[in-house]
């Protein structure tokens, strides 16, 4: 009779895992492209570094997916029209997907640092066993530093999940320290040819879990050559900033000119509803509180966009926020590149003797 039971006991259990996997499985292969799609997000928010942003936005080399691709297109944090987190995977598929990118501007004497944050309503896998391989609202993140007396892009950040990557060029005066810098990056000019002087650092973004590389580093699946053709080991898209005025729309995965994105400020957008906590925490965008404290800001920092479905025992909110931004992933230090690049980067890596710590331009204050 105990063998009995205990049979139907993990005979039940069985059911009930398989019929968890058929359940994430179905959610996860249900239409792509509900027609007719809607753009529910707004116009852009800008701020006045807008055409600062613009000169210095990256080129992104997007890898898609063969047929889950549309999950690969960067689209605003409000996609869906909504400060939801929870509700981004069902809305997706009635939804335009308009390429955006976010920056964020601070500057001090002797450099600007522009922080950028690429937003997918999915993190997603062909198929998931329900063990952190999926989850709603995926964010990565990637920082410009330019050197305002010589007007070069100087050194290029990248986040590939919970680990950050630091890349610069040769000549510019940076040196392993802390960190052991990666190697060089790429840069191009307004049109995508490859050019020392370009203003335009390029990244590789992986399909299904969106990590960013620059596009030397070996785990880069595309290049762009001298002619500023570009070569994807699979399928990919070239996203450029938009130019003003520019019109943008959701591209067909297949298309072969590169294709505009749109430039929104992280700091008007998202700033002032973090800072006050009103877009944090069930049913609002982000989610995961941390602190992060330092001699201009205090806060308890969100880790995480908000999502309620997959991400299995690790939990639902798992998207990293524009906000939490570091070499790494330990409380003390997420927030800290965002906040304070200049001495972080500092701590980090040997910089040169005119390297400033001090502040020109700092809208994040709230002590």
């Amino acid at each position: 009779m105990r063998i009995r039971r205990r049979w139907v006991v993990i005979s039940t259990s069985l059911i009930a895992v398989a019929a968890w996997l058929m359940w994430l499985n179905a959610c996860a292969t249900s239409p792509l492209r509900v027609e007719p799609v809607e753009r529910r997000s707004g116009e852009p928010v800008v701020d006045a570094d807008l055409e600062l942003a613009r000169r210095y936005a990256p080129w992104v080399l997007h890898e898609v997916h063969a047929t889950g691709g549309r999950q690969d297109l960067p689209a605003p944090i409000d996609f869906d029209g909504n400060w939801n987190g929870d509700d981004n995977w069902e809305s997706f598929p009635r939804c335009e997907l308009v390429p955006t990118l976010s920056y964020a501007h601070v500057e001090t004497a002797t450099h600007h640092f522009l922080t950028w944050h690429v937003f997918h309503p999915r993190d997603w896998e062909p198929f998931d066993v329900g063990l952190h391989m999926t989850h709603e609202g995926d964010g990565e993140n990637l920082q410009v530093v330019v050197d305002k007396a010589t007007q070069r892009v100087v050194l290029l950040y990248t986040q590939a999940h919970y680990e950050g990557i630091a890349y610069a060029n040769e000549g510019c005066g940076f040196a392993d320290g802390e960190r052991e810098l990666a190697g060089p990056f790429q840069l191009v000019d307004d049109v995508g040819r490859p050019s020392a002087t370009g203003t335009h650092a390029v990244v590789f973004v992986e399909s299904k879990g969106h990590g960013i590389y620059g596009s030397l580093d070996p785990s880069s699946r595309a290049s762009i050559a001298a002619d500023g053709s570009v070569r994807f080991e699979r399928q990919g898209l070239v996203l450029r900033p938009a130019r003003a005025g520019e019109l943008v729309a959701e591209p067909t995965l297949d298309a072969r000119e590169a294709v505009p994105y749109r430039i929104e400020s992280t700091t008007a957008k998202c700033w002032p509803g973090v800072r006050d906590g009103s877009l944090v925490g069930a049913g609002r965008a982000f989610d995961g509180a941390v602190r992060y404290d330092d001699a201009r800001v205090a806060l308890d920092l969100p880790k995480y966009h908000r999502g309620d479905r997959f991400s299995g025992p690790l939990g639902s909110s798992r998207g990293i926020s524009p906000f939490a931004v570091d070499f790494g992933w330990s409380a003390g230090t997420i927030g800290a590149l965002f906040f304070d690049p200049a001495a972080r980067w500092a701590d980090q890596v040997r910089v040169p003797a005119t390297w400033s710590r001090e502040y020109v331009d700092y809208p994040f204050t709230g002590r």
